[in-house]
């Protein structure tokens, strides 16, 4: 009953920390946020700069549909209209989606 419970507590954990909220108010996915050099502030991992200027948290950078850059190699089309980095679109507590 302990080890089930202790399951339950971890899953529900590691559910609620997939994204965060940065110091500026946006909300990233990811455990914790990373500054940019151009002082924006990505998810995931530290953060890379995309061919158009702007800055990706990943492991890698890919290009979506709609010409935006994004961290990592899977993206999805989300209900705000924009392409997020990740297999599934996620709603925050502000309106906006996080990928996941």
């Amino acid at each position: 009953m302990t080890r089930i419970l202790c399951s339950a507590v971890l899953f529900a954990c590691s559910q609620a920390a997939l994204a965060v909220v940065c110091p500026d108010g946006t909300i990233v996915a990811g455990t914790q946020c990373y500054l940019a050099p151009d002082g924006t502030y990505v998810g995931g991992q530290s953060a890379r700069l995309a061919p158009d200027g702007s800055y990706v948290g990943g492991d890698t950078i890919s290009i979506a549909p709609d010409g935006s850059y994004l961290g990592g190699k899977h993206r999805r089309l989300c209900p705000d209209g924009k392409y997020h980095a990740g297999k599934r679109c996620k709603l925050m507590p502000d309106g906006s989606y996080v990928g996941e």
